[in-house]
């Protein structure tokens, strides 16, 4: 199956990037968002087997591929109407861009070995440069370029981290790059190796996931990329990055140095939230605001891995309901950059008037990402607010207590400021472009975000408690 699938995106990509024709683009990119679902039935009946090898079907990999199935066929259906005055051209490579990130993702998602993972990484970044470089203007050349090579500098950094991973491998009974076999080696491998292999990775990684030190390539990306793409990009690979890093992560948690990996990854988190703080103060633009926004829960989710035991479950629950959130907030950015034909927060007002049912969707959109009951946001949060407490880290709970704070605020007068102040009387308003039956798709995505803060079937317990339990 997972075979056909290659293949079967191999075959649309091709197509629509050759065939200059919106139906056909349509019509084969729907079909291949079809099989998504299909695959992951066939995931979820295969658990805990491999694949052609290098591929396993882990809880961890089928959670969030799960939701990569959701947020894909989200982006998919909004793109259609999103991308309305795209030429045939446009409009094709776009879909053979969309289908390679997906299932370039997916590769990764499941990838059993530490250097197969890296090469579905790499592939990634090209095939989202060209969601990045759609509109071909010069601000979409910068933002692609620095795309390209901000991911590729991170990308090559952590392969020097696997370099050092394999060097622990020497004198053992293990001689594949599994993660499985570096977690054995790691046991008792030489600390200032893994330590380097470790700091490589994370490093490397980073620009993925969207968190310090190579944050910056999320933020222009999702400005300069159409905002269906940026729904995708925010969610679906920003998952891949936490994935990636929770499974290295995963591989030294027998090791000698995982103290120390725990403080590198404290120090890491709440340099994130800082930077998210200290932007989000300043940013008018809303698809940067959303971007920054990434950067501040990608930074809570490493503060829940560095500190071990129950937030590893925390760091999983939190990127798991920041992707139907995020989404969604990014999926309804859309209709407002259509409406008032910008996304600067202070040329835009009076979004309750103009558009009720979206403004629905972007204040509970808000509510959250700035985790306020009912987010289920607010579920790991508080749980990670309970963590820091009971292990004594007094500090680091004041920190990120008061930078919430600042966050929420900046979150929030954005909010206000949309729905409720006048707008400017010359700016002409696209009423039209209102779409209620995509507006509803995120509120369904919302509405499942804000369950889980009162409500987790059995299934789900389990699928977040087993993703969790990698250590």
């Amino acid at each position: 199956m997972l075979v056909f699938f290659f293949i079967a995106a191999a075959v649309v990509a091709a197509l629509n990037a050759v065939v200059a024709n919106r139906r056909v683009a349509t019509i084969s990119t729907g079909l291949f968002t079809a099989l998504l679902p299909a695959l992951l039935v066939h995931v979820a009946q295969r658990s805990g087997q491999t694949e052609l090898a290098f591929f396993t079907y882990d809880a961890l990999g089928l959670l969030f591929f799960g939701l990569l199935c959701v947020v894909a066929i989200a982006s998919f259906a909004h793109s259609l109407s999103y991308l309305n005055n795209e030429t045939p051209r446009q409009f094709g490579l776009y879909q053979a861009g969309f289908v390679l990130l997906s299932a370039t993702i997916t590769g990764a998602y499941f990838s059993n070995n530490a250097m197969v993972s890296w090469i579905f990484l790499e592939a990634t970044t090209l095939a989202a440069a060209m969601l990045v470089y759609h509109r071909r203007s010069h601000k979409a050349l910068e933002a692609t370029w620095k795309y390209v090579f901000v991911c590729s500098t991170g990308i090559a950094i952590a392969y020097f981290g696997i370099l050092f991973m394999s060097i622990t491998l020497r004198g053992t009974e293990h001689s594949d790059m599994s993660y499985a076999s570096l977690a054995a080696a790691a046991a008792n491998a030489n600390p200032t190796y893994l330590k380097l292999a470790f700091l490589f990775m994370l490093i490397g990684y980073s620009c993925k996931m969207e968190v310090f030190p190579l944050y910056t390539v999320g933020i222009d990306a999702n400005h300069a990329a159409p905002t269906p793409a940026s729904a995708f990009l925010s969610t679906a690979l920003v998952s891949l990055g936490f994935v990636s890093i929770y499974r290295v992560y995963a591989t030294i948690s027998a090791s000698e140095i995982f103290a120390w990996a725990q403080g590198v990854m404290l120090v890491t988190g709440l340099l994130s939230i800082l930077i998210a703080t200290i932007y989000l103060q300043r940013v008018k633009n809303l698809k940067r605001l959303l971007a920054y926004s990434t950067v501040e829960n990608m930074g809570i989710v490493i503060i829940a891995l560095g500190l071990g035991g129950k937030g590893f479950y925390i760091a999983v629950l939190h990127v798991a309901v920041h992707a139907l959130i995020k989404s969604a907030a990014f999926l309804q950015l859309g209709q407002v950059g259509k409406i008032f034909g910008t996304y600067n927060v202070f040329h835009t007002g009076g979004y309750l008037r103009v558009n009720p049912v979206g403004a629905i969707a972007i204040i509970a959109a808000m509510i959250g990402l700035t985790a306020t009951p009912p987010s289920g946001l607010f579920l790991s949060e508080i749980l990670l607010l309970r963590e820091l407490t009971c292990t004594g880290r007094w500090i680091i709970f004041a920190l990120l207590a008061l930078m919430l704070c600042f966050i929420i605020g900046s979150l929030y007068s954005r909010l206000l400021y949309i729905c409720y102040n006048t707008p400017d009387p010359n700016r002409q308003l696209h009423v039209g472009e209102r779409r209620t039956w995509l507006t509803a798709l995120q509120l369904l995505m919302l509405l499942a975000a804000f369950a889980v803060c009162f409500y987790q079937p059995e299934w789900l317990k389990n699928l977040l408690s087993e993703a969790a339990g990698m250590f």
